[in-house]
């Protein structure tokens, strides 16, 4: 039943991570003591070659490699992946992220957009594939997704003058920027996503040293202001870790979300975010794809950002995920993160154990392929021992996960419904 398999999974060193002894990437990898000074911020688990996987104790053999095998892939991909344009690859990537300081101000492109980009800047834009992901918290996590109600933004500006000058405000919202709540454009409108673009273009062209002197004066104000609202403290913490960014204005246009274990976000593409702090499983298409516009040293590529985004102020009404407490009979917790039917690309099982005691085992179907990892106690997936730290795969069809007598947290990555997947019809 098992043919379940060991994975030997990459990871990250970027800037934004962690130290060993207090990142989650390098729990996974038994690296908390490394005293080299490198920061832990990202395993992946996956095909991709950015960060490719291994097959444990198969000399190195890469999982792609082990995927390629006509055996394996009639083991592990159902028939409706190999009906679907996902025939014989992985379209999903499954990481975990440590977060100390944070991320890009970004967006990920939509499939045509990434194709294009791709073509076009192959150094940058390094697959032509698109990029929607879910974020699930392992620890407490905070994260900037989505604009904000016009009516959030509009009481933001009149708080932080400077920001209104930077981005003209009472212009480019003429009479909405004295309008009541119920005379202010329908949430989604073509004239709210109008105003919304038109201040981002403001912004992202106003001079460096007009900004930098902007942000410098409304830093000085939180500061010695007795009560901060909690976009206040957030502004002056990505100020001290990134000086005189723009990006550090997004906390007033991008909804500030406090994500609790076990809480999740979905992103579509063309969605605005930027992760701020915290431990999180991250799922997402199989693709690296990032259109960033601040809060980074790295390459930005702001006109293709302020083009490309939405400009909803819905979005993190479906973009949340909220926990799971429910208990099956065998008393665990299992919880399935999908997005919508058009992405067809992944879905996301947490399956949690809490009972310190016993042996209960609980069963879910994965449409094909499934790639997941152990991260607290020990747990038998499909008959094989995991413990904290073990990633693996297994084939698709009913995938169990027994409990060893310890509190248990499982995640498990596949496909979503590949019946929604118009090629696998």
């Amino acid at each position: 039943m098992s043919e379940l398999i060991k994975i030997d999974a990459g990871f990250q060193n970027y800037a934004w991570g962690k130290d060993a002894k207090s990142s989650f990437v390098a729990k996974m990898k038994g690296l908390s003591k490394d005293t080299s000074g490198k920061f832990y911020a990202e395993l992946w688990v996956g095909t991709h070659p950015s960060c490719p996987s291994k097959v444990a104790g198969a000399n190195g053999e890469l999982l792609d490699d082990f995927l390629k095998k006509p055996e394996n892939q009639k083991k592990y991909f159902s028939p409706a992946h190999q009906g679907s344009d996902f025939r014989n690859t992985l379209p999903y990537l499954l990481k975990i992220l440590s977060i100390r300081t944070a991320l890009s101000i970004q967006a990920h492109p939509c499939k045509k957009l990434a194709e294009e980009l791709h073509a076009k800047l192959p150094d940058k834009y390094k697959d032509p594939n698109h990029k929607p992901e879910l974020i699930c918290a392992l620890t407490p996590f905070e994260a900037l997704c989505c604009f904000r109600p016009l009516k959030a933004i509009i009481a933001f500006l009149k708080k932080v003058p400077e920001l209104a000058k930077l981005v003209e405000a009472e212009e480019v919202l003429g009479k909405y920027w004295t309008a009541s709540a119920n005379e202010l454009p329908a949430a989604d409108s073509g004239e709210e996503k109008h105003a919304l673009k038109a201040m981002m273009e403001k912004l992202y062209a106003v001079p460096a040293d007009v900004c930098t002197t902007a942000l410098r004066a409304h830093l000085k104000r939180v500061k010695d202001e007795g009560e901060k609202c909690p976009e206040d403290e957030v502004f002056a913490r990505t100020y001290s870790q990134y000086p005189d960014d723009v990006g550090c204005w997004m906390v007033y246009f991008l909804n500030y979300v406090q994500l609790v274990p076990g809480q999740g976000l979905f992103l579509s593409d063309s969605e605005p975010h930027a992760y701020i702090s915290g431990e999180g499983v991250e799922i997402m298409a199989c693709s690296d794809n990032v259109v960033r516009a601040g809060l980074t040293p790295k390459w930005k590529d702001v006109h293709t950002l302020i083009n490309m985004l939405k400009y909803d102020t819905t979005g993190l009404d479906s973009a949340r995920h909220e926990k799971s407490t429910k208990e099956d009979e065998a008393k665990w917790q299992v919880q399935l993160y999908q997005p919508p039917k058009q992405f067809p690309d992944f879905s996301l099982y947490r399956l949690q154990y809490n009972h310190g005691s016993g042996h209960g085992t609980t069963t879910v179907t994965l449409p094909t392929i499934g790639l997941g990892f152990c991260v607290e106690g020990t747990a038998k997936v499909n008959g094989v021992e995991v413990k904290a730290g073990d990633c693996f795969a297994v084939p698709y069809g009913k995938m169990t996960c027994q409990a060893e007598g310890k509190n248990s947290l499982v995640f498990v990555a596949s496909t979503n419904d590949l019946s929604h997947c118009k090629s696998a019809l």
